[in-house]
């Protein structure tokens, strides 16, 4: 038997959305790149990516975003020129280029900062509950990264893609995708990853750098969080709190906190995970989701006014860690006591819509 070998399968909307971001950039010089606050390794190797890429296409281009780089990804090439606050603006810019960011509100103080009217917005984002806030919009929730999506663009560009490029986008994918693991993971994730580390994006060197650069104070970081999960007596329900008080006590932040409600899903009994991190401006609650096939985590989320996949979601909740979780767990395991599942059309209509 022949073994037929897989091809990319993008759809007719994305390459029209391809043709009209290219087009949009043509028409400008001056950028700003940005995506939603303390940016993970999926929006912040988004927007370094992009932003090689503009700088070969002959355009200026500046990457702000509120908190800049995380500690987690201070290896990613052109990080150093990451602004992390307002201050660090310098318009007047011609556009705006959001990249992983459900709404205009997700890049916080930076849209504070910015006079939205007088900008013109591309939005950049592979989740479908995307709140569709730019002049030019281009959502596609079968890719299983930004990153992925802006790879599209570096080949549509013609431009020859260097390691800059290809190690943010390499990071983008991997780490969204939990390193392929997730069920956001396609033929077609796989096809990009083969083209990356063909570009120069080594997996080993990707490794070392993302996952084995740990410090003690960070893996007695880890093992606090550890400590703090909280189960239903079942075990279907687990929720991890990370307070400001336990990154005081410490002495260093959380950084990005995707793997602790991983740690959670990794719980034998675990059908919906959740993570609750104090923000930096209290009373608010971070509040992450991650669920088992069949749990809807968007219809958790969108009461909060958040968003995500069905799979993976997020929302910013007003209150106190006390009150915030005692809700949110609540209507978890409520959701879980209905019995009600999500067929795998109805889950996979969700994330198209």
């Amino acid at each position: 038997m022949r073994v037929k070998t897989p091809s990319h399968r993008i759809s007719a909307a994305s390459r029209r959305s391809v043709r009209k971001v290219l087009d949009f950039i043509r028409r400008h010089d001056n950028f700003l790149v940005s995506g939603h606050v303390r940016s993970d390794g999926d929006a912040l190797g988004s927007q370094l990516a992009f932003h090689h890429l503009l700088k070969k296409l002959g355009k200026k281009s500046h990457v702000v975003c509120d908190r800049g780089v995380l500690p987690d990804y201070a290896f990613l090439p052109g990080c150093e020129s990451v602004g992390g606050d307002p201050s660090d603006l310098h318009p007047p810019y011609q556009a705006v280029f959001t990249f992983d960011s459900g709404a205009w509100s997700r890049l916080e103080r930076i849209a504070a900062a910015l006079d939205r009217k007088a900008l013109k917005v591309v939005n950049v984002d592979h989740h479908a509950s995307n709140e569709r806030f730019g002049d030019l919009n281009w959502i596609d929730p079968s890719f299983s990264s930004t990153g992925e999506m802006v790879w599209e663009l570096v080949k549509a560009a013609g431009v020859k893609p260097d390691r800059a490029i290809t190690l943010n986008i390499y990071t983008a994918v991997v780490t969204d995708t939990g390193r392929f693991a997730f069920s956001n993971t396609t033929p077609e994730t796989f096809l990009n990853a083969a083209e990356l580390a063909g570009h120069g994006a080594r997996p080993s060197e990707l490794t070392k750098l993302l996952y084995r650069q740990r410090t003690v104070d960070q893996l007695r970081f880890l093992a606090a969080v550890i400590g703090r999960i909280e189960r239903t007596e079942n075990g279907r329900v687990a929720w991890v709190t990370v307070p400001r008080d336990l990154e005081r006590t410490l002495g260093m932040t959380a950084g990005d906190t995707q793997e602790y409600i991983d740690l959670l899903m990794q719980l034998k009994e675990t059908e919906l995970a959740m993570l609750f991190r104090e923000m930096d401006d209290p009373p608010r609650i971070k509040v992450s989701w991650r669920t088992t096939p069949g749990i809807d985590g968007i219809a958790l989320a969108r009461k909060h006014g958040g968003g995500g996949h069905p799979r993976a979601s997020g929302a910013s909740i007003t209150g106190t860690m006390e009150e915030v979780t005692k809700r949110v767990v609540e209507e978890a395991v409520n959701l879980l006591r209905s019995g009600r599942r999500l067929s795998a059309k109805e889950e996979a209509a969700i994330a198209r819509m």
